[in-house]
């Protein structure tokens, strides 16, 4: 503001000189606008309080002085007088324009003064201000740190706690317990853990008794399985010899051998024939099973011919179908190689088979078919018969099961024919399955490698 009134004053004293030379009153009016710029800048120094009242009073004086020799050159160019006093109002003005330029550069110079302390107090307030806040952040830091480091070891001390009482349960411990001093969700979590310790703890006794009663009940059952297999076995073989002996009775008799049998016995003798086979069969097959669960079942390994195997449960089975008024086919293609097993249990599945499609079938057909698949011979038996239910699939694999008692009522049997054909079918490293649609049939599959080998046995 002091340097903005010492610009004006300038441009007042270079108006003055101007009008003296000119003799103009247009630069009259120049100085007199400079005039009321100069004391506006008083009136805001003077109303700023600054210290310099005093002088400013003493400029504001003189500059009065110097409006009235400028309203005498105004008058003296008016009146055109003042070349006469132009020698007197130029001495009075220069004295005037020394003053006012003294007292303002003085009031100029305090302003400057005042303004390198307050910029000099302003720095030293921002290094002040500067090292305040370094201080405040530096302990704010170490506060903060000191905090987290305190606030993290009380989270991972208990976690390392909990993490070695874990372990401790996974190692199978499970007796030990956890404690941490804190009162908040670590110390529920805590009493949680060594509740489930104890729970754990406790279970393991009773999985424990368990085990030790389920493992004596399964070398109970074991034994008795195995004595089971071995009656099994026995009595099955003791019964075979006497019933080869009656059914060799019997065809003696209807061969004539012991002379014309009456007309009324021919048929009871052959009553006796049908079903002594039929029971020989189921003895058959109670010590076929016997020996596979006794694991004392073993392989005749040879080659075969496929078409053989086909050729001999066909001719087997064909007088059965013929009976029931059922066409029988079969259908192996000419390329199929020689093949390695045993072909007498291959034989005894596939008739296990085809005779099963023969008994469920009442009208329609039965096939055999015999396809090579690699390395894998497929047979297999379709049949237009009764079929099986889905959700009896899976089960007619098993031991003494048949679909229901009504099919066991109508149709007879026992059960036993496809569980001993899916053992025989396993033996030789093949798998069997069966897909079926109620009313519309079944066909039965089991595929057993072309060449089996000899360590699988």
């Amino acid at each position: 503001m002091a340097q903005q009134s010492e610009h004006a004053l300038a441009r007042q004293m270079h108006f003055t000189d101007l009008a003296l030379l000119s003799q103009d009153e247009v630069a009259i009016a120049k100085i007199l606008r400079e005039n009321n710029r100069f004391n506006d800048r008083l009136a805001k120094l003077e109303a700023a309080g600054i210290a310099e009242q005093g002088l400013i009073e003493q400029i504001r004086t003189s500059q009065d002085e110097a409006m009235a020799v400028v309203a005498d050159m105004a008058n003296a160019i008016r009146d055109g007088k003042l070349g006469a006093v132009t020698g007197a109002l130029l001495r009075r003005q220069e004295r005037l324009d020394e003053e006012i330029s003294s007292r303002v550069g003085q009031l100029v110079e305090a302003q400057q003064n005042r303004m390198t302390r307050l910029r000099n107090s302003v720095a030293a307030a921002n290094r002040r201000s500067l090292i305040l806040t370094s201080a405040f952040a530096v302990t704010a830091v170490g506060l903060a740190l000191l905090c987290g480091f305190v606030i993290s070891w009380s989270f991972i001390l208990p976690v390392r706690d909990a993490q070695g009482f874990l372990d401790q349960v996974a190692a199978g411990n499970f007796g030990g317990r956890i404690s941490v001093p804190n009162r908040d969700e670590f110390g529920t979590l805590a009493d949680r853990m060594n509740h489930m310790s104890e729970e754990l703890q406790r279970f393991d006794k009773e999985q424990r008794r368990a085990a030790a009663e389920l493992g004596r009940l399964n070398e109970e059952l074991a034994q008795t399985s195995k004595a089971k297999s071995e009656f099994l076995a026995n009595m099955s073989h003791e019964l075979r010899t006497p019933m080869n002996a009656m059914l060799g009775f019997t065809e003696m008799l209807l061969d004539d051998l012991y002379g014309e049998v009456p007309a009324a016995l021919k048929e009871p003798i052959m009553d006796i024939q049908v079903n002594g086979r039929h029971l020989l069969r189921l003895i058959n097959d109670v010590l076929d099973l016997s020996k596979i669960e006794a694991g004392r079942m073993e392989l005749a390994l040879g080659e075969y011919s496929v078409r053989e195997v086909v050729d001999i449960v066909h001719v087997s089975l064909r007088s059965l179908a013929a009976e029931k008024g059922l066409e029988f086919v079969t259908s192996v293609p000419d390329d199929i190689p020689v093949a390695y097993g045993d072909n007498s249990r291959l034989t005894q599945c596939l008739m296990n088979l085809a005779g099963n499609a023969i008994k469920f079938t009442k009208q329609g057909r039965v096939e055999m078919r015999v396809e090579l698949a690699g390395d894998e011979l497929i047979y297999r038996v379709s049949d237009t018969g009764i079929g099986i239910p889905q959700d009896e699939l899976e089960n007619v694999f098993a031991e003494f099961r048949q679909v229901d008692a009504t099919v066991t009522r109508e149709f007879g049997g026992t059960g036993l024919g496809l569980s001993i054909t899916k053992k025989f079918v396993e033996m030789h490293g093949g798998r069997i399955w069966v897909e079926s649609e109620i009313g519309k049939g079944c066909t039965f599959f089991f595929a057993v490698p072309l060449r089996m080998k000899d360590e699988g046995v």
